[in-house]
């Protein structure tokens, strides 16, 4: 008898020692997983759509982070982001198709990963900061010209709370500072093959304080990558990035225009002054 009291007193006390997760934390990784299957679907049906043809050009991301527990000290009338806080298809300057969204709670917010890849190189500290809410779209090219679908813009919108806002846009100007130019070593595959190279990155600050109460338009461009034997190019350079970061009140959005929109300056502020404008109704102050 004894015997059996000791096995149940030992899993007694390993039971109190297992950490359980938080109500938030399971609510946002059960979203985050509905999210995942939502959006393998609708490019299933893209693809079926569009055959052999499809290809959705993504932008590099983080690797998905782990949900952390909501932030306390919220602001009582601050709540979830409807959609009418981002910018519609009409709002954008080229034609779309599918809209594809999300929502979730304790997203990280995601800027630029090689812009943070560079800080960690040049001792830049990370600041993550954490919403309370988010709200995600992706708008797709038209699947009725039989070419492949292609992401025209991404725009993500987050609600933090203000310490957090100020921290984030003091980390991006100090990741820009730090990154005007970065030489990354790395390796790439050329024809199958793969091989050493060195890419040479530039970030610069193009605009900033043009909507919003905070807004930043960020230009990334990398060069061509160079490898053995002497610098030779294996391939051409990479693609002109272009990345909106805006604050209104409460609420960040990061906009990230395709590859494929051929905006000019004066294009890219009127439509981060268009998402500052949709964000207004909901921002904690409002506008």
């Amino acid at each position: 008898m004894r015997d059996d009291m000791t096995f149940v007193e030992r899993v007694h006390r390993d039971l109190n020692d297992v950490r359980w997760a938080e109500p938030q934390e399971i609510r946002a990784r059960a979203r985050r997983r509905s999210r995942r299957t939502a959006t393998l679907a609708a490019v299933a049906v893209l693809a079926a759509l569009t055959g052999p043809a499809y290809a959705l050009t993504a932008r590099t991301t983080t690797p998905a982070e782990t949900a952390v527990p909501i932030p306390s000290g919220t602001i009582a009338s601050a709540g979830d982001i409807p959609q009418e806080s981002l910018l519609t298809p009409s709002e954008v300057p080229v034609v779309t198709g599918v809209q594809l969204g999300d929502a979730g709670l304790g997203e990280v917010v995601r800027l630029d990963p090689m812009l943070q890849r560079c800080g960690d190189d040049r001792g830049v500290p990370e600041v993550r900061a954490y919403s309370r809410y988010s709200r995600s779209q992706t708008l797709l090219s038209p699947t009725d010209g039989g070419g492949p679908v292609r992401a025209e813009l991404s725009q993500d919108v987050y609600r933090l709370d203000p310490a957090e806002s100020g921290q984030l846009f003091a980390q991006l100007r100090a990741l820009l500072d730090a990154c005007r130019k970065w030489h990354y070593a790395g390796s790439i595959t050329v024809d199958g093959e793969t091989m050493p190279a060195e890419i040479a990155h530039s970030w610069e600050t193009a605009a900033s304080n043009f909507a919003g109460d905070e807004s930043i338009l960020m230009r990334h461009v990398p060069s061509a990558p160079l490898g053995p034997p002497a610098g030779r190019k294996l391939r051409p350079g990479g693609r002109v990035d272009t990345t909106l970061v805006l604050r209104v009140g409460d609420l960040v959005t990061v906009l990230v225009p395709g590859i494929n929109l051929s905006l000019s300056d004066t294009d890219l502020k009127a439509l981060g002054r268009a998402a500052a404008q949709r964000m207004c109704g909901a921002a904690v102050p409002s506008c």
